[in-house]
Order: structure tokens, then C-alpha cells, then sequence
């Protein structure tokens, strides 16, 4: 099987990339990125191909017969303004996922549990409109992980994910039979979930915190 990942530099991505290192169904891995791919380890596990997402210029074979997985995104704070966040959470995906169409096994990609596009929250209605017109693609099979705020070691901080770190080391346990899709979650939870239903070819289309736990 053959694995192709964008976004592999960030938490999610690193975690999925080493998910589809660590498991013997692949045996093709490619890795899109800029060229802070090449700083990822395990060079020798996968190949890496410098991509310019404003301008994609690739071999586009590699796409055939493929499981994608997508772990776009940033923030407003690293983005600087809304229409850079808009050209990387949404530009970016979208014209990435118009090269997979009638071309891969499945796209899989991470949005956000709340994704809706008439929200009045920006980050919450660019990830909803993002999964609106990603259905709109022949994608093979399209799954959408919509996990809440992530427990993941940053090299950033980020206020509202580190407070969410510390409460759900004490929460999670004591609420275990009440988790919601609200639930703070670990990348690796999230990276385990996606390799694995690639692998077993899920039907689902989308994916909560109970799915991935």
C-alpha cells in the first residue's frame, strides 16, 4: 500500500508519518512538504518531495492508488492575517485534494469538531466550509477527523491548549463515561485512528473524540 502526507512537519503529521513508518501495510510512503520536511526523522523510511502549495508542481503518479492523509492547518497568530490562515487551511487543501480526484484509495484529512461554515467564528467556518467542498470531490473515500483541542508538545505556545492539557490529566479520568466530542485529545490518538482506518478502509465519513479513543 502506498501512503501520501502533507502537513507531516506539524503535531498530527508527525504522528501520522511514524504511524505509517511503524506499520507493514505500507510499503510506499511520500511526504509533501517545503523544505523543513527534510529535518524530519526516519529520512531513510520515506521519500520526501519538495512541494512550493502555492504553486504545485509534482509527479502526480505518486497520487495513484493512494491513502492521503492531510494535517494542514495554523493559526491567526502564525498565519499574521485571515486570508494567509484562508490560504493555508483552506487554498492549500483544496487544491492539493483536486489533484487526488478519481486518483486515491482515500483522503483523510483534520478539520475540527465544531467545522460549520455558517459559524460566526472564523477558524470554526473556514474548517466547516473546507469539509463542505471536499464532499463535493471524488476523493475514493473521504474521512474527516474532528477532534477538539489537541494535547501535543509544541515548540509554540499555546494558551488555551496548555490550560486544556493540565485540566484533562485530572477531567478525562473522572468523566471517562461522559467524554463528548469536546474532550481534549492527544495527537497520537488522533495519527493511531487515521492510519488505522486507512488500513481497514472505514466507511465512516466522520470521526469524534469516541472514534478515536
Amino acid at each position: 500500500m502506498k501512503a501520501v502526507i502533507i502537513g507531516a512537519t506539524g503535531a498530527i503529521g508527525k504522528e501520522i508519518l511514524l504511524e505509517c513508518i511503524n506499520s507493514e501495510k505500507y510499503n510506499e510512503i511520500y511526504v509533501l512538504g517545503r523544505k523543513s520536511i527534510y529535518k524530519l526523522q526516519n529520512q531513510d523510511k520515506f521519500t520526501a518531495v519538495e512541494v512550493d502549495f502555492e504553486n504545485l508542481n509534482f509527479d502526480t503518479n505518486i497520487l495513484a492508488d493512494a491513502d492521503v492523509f492531510c494535517a494542514f492547518g495554523t493559526t491567526i497568530k502564525k498565519a499574521g492575517t485571515k486570508e494567509n490562515m484562508k490560504k493555508i487551511d483552506y487554498h492549500y487543501v483544496m487544491n492539493f485534494a483536486k489533484l487526488c480526484e478519481n486518483s486515491v484509495i482515500s483522503f483523510n484529512v483534520v478539520t475540527t469538531t465544531r467545522a460549520n461554515s455558517q459559524s460566526k467564528n472564523y477558524y470554526i467556518a473556514l474548517k466547516g466550509k473546507l469539509e463542505e467542498d471536499l464532499k463535493k470531490l471524488s476523493l475514493g473515500k473521504l474521512r474527516i477527523y474532528k477532534p477538539s483541542l489537541l494535547i501535543a508538545q509544541r515548540s509554540e505556545k499555546r494558551f488555551a491548549e496548555s490550560i486544556a492539557i493540565k485540566l484533562s490529566k485530572f477531567i478525562i479520568p473522572i468523566l471517562h463515561k461522559r467524554l463528548s466530542s469536546n474532550t481534549p485529545i492527544k495527537v497520537e490518538q488522533v495519527a493511531y485512528s487515521m492510519v488505522l482506518n486507512a488500513i481497514n478502509n472505514s466507511e465512516k465519513l466522520y470521526y469524534e473524540y469516541a472514534d478515536m479513543c
